[in-house]
């Protein structure tokens, strides 16, 4: 007589639902982290009505309201500005820049930079501010 053998299951681990879970959290944090937008430099924009919305651009120049002036992250005195710009494979594409300088930089500062970019050829520049809150 001849006794009913059980056949030996295999175990199996579905990974299906943890790569899924996995892939949904790194679409989650690469598409947040594109909004932060240097939190390091903090400034207090001019506020002007006719303020309108800009594409994003590679090459911003910050004045924060101690005169501190940045490239992009890093920070740069006036008179090194130029050749840090001309280090930038961006600015050959455009020839575009933004300047986002404090409310209480004084006028002259804005102007004197401005004035070293245009001596390059750099005429698109953009200062940025924002709409006043009604």
């Amino acid at each position: 007589m001849q006794l009913l053998t059980k056949e030996k299951r295999r175990l199996s681990i579905n990974l299906t639902p943890l790569i899924d879970v996995l892939f949904i959290l790194i679409i989650f944090f690469s598409v947040s982290s594109t909004f932060l937008e240097q939190p390091g430099i903090e400034l207090d924009l001019p506020k002007a009505e006719s303020s309108e919305g800009h594409t994003a651009q590679r090459v911003i120049i910050y004045v924060d309201k101690d005169e501190n002036v940045f490239l992009n992250d890093n920070i740069v005195s006036t008179s090194n500005l130029i050749e840090e710009i001309k280090k930038l494979a961006d600015i050959k594409k455009d020839k575009s820049i933004i300047i986002k300088a404090d409310a209480s930089v004084p006028h002259g500062l804005v102007i004197s930079i401005m004035d070293l970019l245009r001596q390059q050829g750099i005429y698109k520049i953009v200062v940025s501010t924002v709409k006043p809150q009604k």
